[in-house]
């Protein structure tokens, strides 16, 4: 019985970064759970599996939208999850709420605004079908085609003839 429950408990923690609540799962888009699970994977050690070393931490912040989060920021986000600041490492679940109360507090907002000034080189306000090639080419490895962005645009229910605003872009 004793092994049954040790197996157990080494396959839960084995699967620590793939395990959500209900209540988190529905807070953050399963794509940005996908993405934070990878980074995790990246940095967890073998003996202690959803667990990220705390140097680690503020990396994987970086790359979903804590980019401006000086050394003293970073603590204050720390303390406002009630998690010390002198820990070594952090859990899959105390990073993935962190995550998520960013997300829905503007993180979102922000990366989509961000996102849209790749697009509007000219802060315009607005950018076309010719700025989202030009910038996509210039981003990605492989070419894109006007007709490839047109179907972009009418995809998300936009007429590829007219400019798009931030807002358009807000609701895409």
């Amino acid at each position: 019985m004793a092994n049954k429950q040790q197996n157990i408990r080494r396959q839960v923690q084995t699967h620590a970064g793939k395990t959500l609540t209900q209540k988190q799962n529905n807070k953050l888009p399963d794509y940005l759970v996908d993405d934070l699970r990878a980074a995790v994977s990246i940095y967890e050690t073998e003996d202690q599996p959803g667990m990220i070393q705390m140097n680690y931490v503020r990396g994987i912040l970086w790359n979903f939208g804590f980019w401006r989060l000086t050394s003293k920021d970073f603590e204050k986000e720390l303390i406002s999850h009630s998690i010390d600041t002198k820990r070594t490492y952090l859990d899959w679940n105390e990073l993935l709420e962190i995550v998520t109360k960013r997300y829905y507090s503007g993180g979102r907002e922000q990366e989509i605004k961000d996102t849209f000034k790749i697009f509007d080189r000219r802060d315009r306000g607005s950018t076309s079908v010719a700025d989202i090639k030009s910038a996509l080419q210039s981003k990605l490895e492989v070419p894109v085609t006007e007709n490839e962005v047109n179907e972009m645009f009418e995809m998300a229910g936009l007429d590829p003839s007219n400019p798009i605003t931030l807002t358009d872009f807000m609701n895409m």
